[in-house]
C-alpha cells in the first residue's frame, strides 16, 4: 500500500484540540470519555480507488483496547472541522478497514480512535486522501418505443474493459432519477422497459459499473413520451 498524505491541517488541528479540551467524544451512539492514556492510531497507509479507500495501521498490543472508531469528514475550509463516526471495529486484532460508495474525484479527511469498555483515545493523525477520477460515461445511448408501452434502450459498450455491466436510472414526467435496473456484462448493450406506462414521459439514463464498485458518470439522458 502507498502511504497516504498525513499532515495535520490547520482546521483539522484546530478541531481535534477543541475535541481533546472537552474530555468527551460526542462522535458516537454512545458518548465515550476520552483517555490520554489509551494508544492513539498514528501510523496509517491508506490506498484509493474511484468510489472506496482501504486503510491499513499497525497491531495494537495494548490488552485494554477493545476496538477502533473510524471518523471521516469532508474538508469544508471553515473554522470548524466536523466528523462523523463511520465504523466501529470490536476487535483490537483488526489492522484493515475499507470504506466504500465514497464519491470519486472528491477529499475526505480521515481519523482513527482506540476505545475500552467506558473510554475512547484522543484521535491520531488525519488521513487525507482524494479519490480518483470516475469512468467517462458511456457515449450514446438511445431510447425508442418497440411496442405499445415497450421502451427498448441501447447504448455503445464501455470501452474500459474493466466495466463488467451497467446501471439503469429512469426519471418519469420530471421526477427525480431512480433505480431501474442492472446489466450484467460490459458487452451487452440494451435493457427493455416494459414497466412504462402510456401516456407518461420517461427520462433515462445508464451508469456503468466495475466489478469492484466503481461508477462512471452518468451519460447523457434520453428521453421519450410512452404511446
Amino acid at each position: 500500500m502507498k502511504r497516504s498524505i498525513t499532515k495535520y491541517s490547520k482546521i483539522a488541528l484546530a478541531t481535534l484540540a477543541l475535541w481533546s479540551s472537552t474530555g468527551c467524544s460526542t462522535y458516537g451512539v454512545l458518548a465515550l470519555k476520552s483517555d490520554k492514556t489509551l494508544p492513539r492510531i498514528t501510523n496509517v497507509k491508506s490506498i484509493v480507488s474511484k468510489n472506496s479507500v482501504g486503510f491499513e495501521w499497525s497491531a495494537i498490543k495494548n490488552h485494554r483496547v477493545k476496538g477502533i472508531k473510524v471518523y471521516r469528514s469532508i474538508p469544508t475550509g471553515g473554522s470548524e472541522q466536523k466528523y462523523k463516526n463511520i465504523a466501529t471495529i470490536a476487535d483490537r486484532y483488526a489492522t484493515h478497514f475499507v470504506d466504500k460508495d465514497i464519491a470519486s474525484n472528491n477529499e475526505y479527511l480521515y481519523t482513527f480512535t482506540t476505545f475500552d469498555t467506558l473510554h475512547e483515545s484522543l484521535p491520531g493523525k488525519v488521513v487525507k486522501i482524494r479519490t480518483l477520477q470516475a469512468f467517462v460515461p458511456v457515449e450514446f445511448v438511445k431510447a425508442y418505443l418497440s411496442d405499445r408501452g415497450v421502451v427498448k434502450i441501447i447504448w455503445t459498450p464501455h470501452n474500459n474493459p474493466a466495466i463488467s455491466g451497467y446501471i439503469i436510472e429512469r426519471k418519469v414526467s420530471g421526477s427525480g432519477w431512480k433505480y431501474l435496473a442492472r446489466v450484467k456484462g460490459r458487452l451487452m448493450p440494451e435493457y427493455i422497459d416494459k414497466s412504462a406506462r402510456v401516456g407518461h414521459e420517461y427520462s433515462y439514463r445508464l451508469i456503468a459499473r466495475a466489478s469492484n464498485g466503481a461508477k462512471s458518470i452518468a451519460s447523457d439522458p434520453v428521453s421519450l413520451i410512452v404511446k
